[in-house]
């Protein structure tokens, strides 16, 4: 049953954490103040998301199922409190200066995706009994299945860097979105 819960954690960790949820905690060198307001606002979105790329690491599996159980859940809690405090950190970001607004509205509703995702699987995992080594092995199935949905996802900057050459560009140049990216 390990092997079972290493394969969904890889999952996880692979799927959501290279979703956005990775980064520097380095302080970036001072830069000049951007002269554009695309620069200016992905400067000050990249240093408000900065606190929620920090990396996280995987759950220790070698307790008993129970403790495994526990552990996981923990995980993937922290990983659907950083989707909902990036959603956040885009709501009061607003929109990029000239840059379509469906972009970014197609960002934010990724993060919320994301987050319910997995608030479902933290719910399907919660919910199995770790006395029962079938049902537990299901279900960690079934969450590797769900999480494999989402290992595509890029995180937020990756997607509005798509979205526009000018805020590509400038993530690209900003230390922070830079590392954050990486």
């Amino acid at each position: 049953m390990n092997r079972t819960i290493r394969v969904a954690l890889a999952g996880a960790a692979m799927g959501l954490v290279l979703g956005g949820c990775t980064g520097s905690a380095d302080e970036p060198e001072a830069k000049a103040k951007p002269a554009t307001p695309q620069q200016q606002w992905v400067q000050a979105l990249c240093k408000a998301l900065e606190p929620t790329t920090a990396p996280v690491e995987p759950p220790s599996t070698s307790g008993t199922a129970a403790e495994s159980q526990e552990a996981i859940v923990g995980f993937l809690r922290t990983l659907r409190d950083r989707l909902e405090a990036q959603a956040t950190v885009l709501d009061d970001a607003g929109a990029p200066p000239e840059v379509d607004p469906a972009s970014f509205d197609q960002a934010k509703e990724s993060l919320a995706s994301g987050a319910k995702t997995l608030q479902g699987v933290i719910k399907n995992l919660k919910s199995a009994s770790s006395a029962d080594a079938d049902q537990m092995e299901a279900t960690l199935l079934q969450v590797s299945e769900s999480l494999a949905e989402s290992s595509s996802y890029e995180g937020p900057l990756a997607e509005l860097s798509a979205s526009d050459e000018g805020l590509k560009k400038a993530f690209e140049d900003d230390e922070t979105c830079a590392s954050i990216m990486s």
